[in-house]
């Protein structure tokens, strides 16, 4: 697999499309058309190569006022998905308004699921405002800049998150905003030093 990188993007070339991008790929192109979306934490890292499983797929999305969320809901439906949560469309805008999350996997299925919520603070706003796009072939995907991807797996803390901080770290640390990164490292309070993530 080899990156190519660009201003706000970059190519994946020689990537074995799995399964797992597949359903991703799909469902994001179903929701670009209802609004913009950047996915976020572990899946980010698969899709850079890591070998590590996950059940959910972090997704935020801009505000969607109920009509175009019926309209989501509706198309979801006849394109063979579901929603987890045992709510009816309006249980589930509710629970999107209340900064809660919604899951949605294909029929039959549980995992992997889409989880989608809200923009709710100034970290969602800025992935969403500056998300990066990744081309694979002819399809593509937004995702959270790096430079604030690393700084929030090592807020999360677990050692699979560290992994991932540290994964992504040594992909793009001759690509990515070192004080940008450093800014966002100071702002959600992290160190990454002691795991090789120099700033």
């Amino acid at each position: 697999m080899e990156l190519k990188y660009e201003p706000g993007k970059i190519k994946i070339e020689n990537k074995v499309f799995t399964a797992l991008d597949e359903f991703v790929s799909d469902f994001m192109k179903l929701l670009e058309g209802y609004t913009d979306y950047v996915i976020v934490s572990g899946y980010v890292v698969i899709l850079f190569g890591r070998a590590r499983g996950t059940e959910d797929i972090d997704t935020i999305i801009r505000y969607m006022d109920k009509d175009t969320f019926t309209s989501f809901y509706q198309r979801l439906s006849r394109e063979g998905y579901y929603f987890l949560n045992p709510e009816d469309v309006n249980g589930l805008y509710e629970m999107l308004e209340e900064g809660l999350r919604v899951r949605i996997a294909k029929e039959d299925t549980i995992i992997p699921n889409i989880e989608l919520k809200f923009v709710k603070d100034d970290f969602d706003r800025y992935s969403i405002d500056n998300r990066l796009e990744v081309v694979i072939g002819e399809k593509h995907l937004f995702i959270s800049p790096i430079e604030l991807q690393i700084p929030y797996k090592l807020y999360l803390g677990s050692d699979k998150d560290i992994e991932d901080a540290v994964y992504l770290w040594d992909i793009f640390k001759g690509e990515i905003d070192v004080s940008l990164l450093g800014r966002f490292m100071k702002a959600l309070n992290v160190r990454g030093k002691e795991y090789g993530i120099e700033v």
